[in-house]
């Protein structure tokens, strides 16, 4: 098998390695991966974790070897569940949530073996290019359960991420109304392709005359915001109505300084929480993939061989993040 472990300095550092065959692990052949900022931040040597290290843990991939006893038959279509979740020794109620990728050697290899509570058969329908999306559809639930979303809400969306686009396309599923807020066109565009009506181009318009439009002078009930670079996250609290909720989101534990007034919340006396995993959604992810009911195609950017692996993440560090990068297993 072939593991590529970053070395913290912009390189990664193929090696050849055995699996050991073991009862409860089962041995997967990776075949797409989806990076992000968090595995990019490892391959420039800005994580704490030890090096060398094997990044990303967003992947899917085919059953290697028959597993009878789990149900698994060599090449059932797979996605990689990269939570582990365990109690915390602090309070038994409280669960300790450990990432693959981020706390532990992550899925960027041709091979992976791991625990079969970590491996979710796909449904025979659900294209590899959509399941990749799991973990983000994931924390996307994770985000709308935080709050209660009555018909008809608004939802102002800070961010055109893919995270943010299917956060939007989830709201919409429950029959709110999303506001997708961005000063890149390119994303605005990728919204409205996925059927957001509402976009705001935060670079050319007046971002809080905008809401106040579409939402008749109320503002919105909730919103959201994606933890990236270039993003106002002013616009959290402003956008909000008065006793609304707010939500700070990122994928794992990607983290992004964030510049505000925070009296706004005493203000409007608002309510914000963070969310950075989707531990406890993704079963319910792989249900909202196989209903179909979200568009992922449009999200992909690029896909890339392994081989050039290395390259991509200099393009992601120059560039930055537009929409998503898909590694793809020889």
């Amino acid at each position: 098998m072939k593991l590529y472990r970053a070395n913290g300095n912009e390189k990664f550092i193929v090696e050849e390695t055995t699996s050991v065959s073991e009862k409860d692990i089962v041995k997967i052949k990776i075949s797409k991966i989806f990076p992000t900022r968090s595995d990019l931040d490892i391959f420039c040597g800005k994580s704490d974790i030890s090096y060398p290290f094997v990044p990303c843990h967003i992947a899917v991939g085919y059953v290697s070897e028959d597993k009878p006893e789990y149900g698994l038959k060599r090449g059932t279509k797979v996605v990689l569940n990269p939570y582990i979740v365990t109690c915390s020794d602090r309070a038994q109620t409280l669960p300790e949530i450990k990432t693959y990728g981020v706390d532990m050697n992550g899925f960027l290899a041709d091979f992976v073996c791991l625990p079969v509570e970590n491996i979710i058969a796909l449904p025979e329908d659900v294209r590899e290019d959509d399941a990749i999306f799991a973990e983000h559809i994931a924390i996307s639930l994770a985000v709308i359960n935080n709050f209660e979303i009555s018909k008809g809400d608004y939802i102002a969306v800070i961010g055109g991420s893919p995270l943010c686009n299917i956060i939007a396309q989830l709201a919409m599923y429950f029959q709110a109304i999303p506001i997708v807020i961005d000063y890149r066109a390119e994303r605005l565009a990728k919204a409205k392709e996925c059927g957001v009506y509402y976009t705001i181009n935060s670079g050319k318009e007046v971002t809080i005359d905008r809401v106040l439009e579409i939402t008749g002078g109320r503002m919105a009930e909730h919103t959201i915001l994606h933890s990236e670079q270039g993003l106002t996250p002013h616009y959290l609290f402003s956008l909000a109505r008065e006793g609304g909720d707010c939500t700070i989101v990122s994928v794992n534990s990607y983290t992004n300084p964030l510049d505000t007034d925070i009296n706004l919340i005493n203000r409007k006396q608002l309510t914000v929480k963070g969310i950075s995993n989707g531990a406890s959604e993704f079963n319910s992810a792989i249900y909202i993939l196989a209903q179909k009911v979200l568009k992922l195609s449009p999200l992909i950017e690029n896909v890339t061989p392994i081989s050039d692996a290395e390259k991509l993440f200099i393009k992601l560090k120059e560039q930055g993040f537009g929409m998503a990068n898909v590694l793809e297993m020889d």
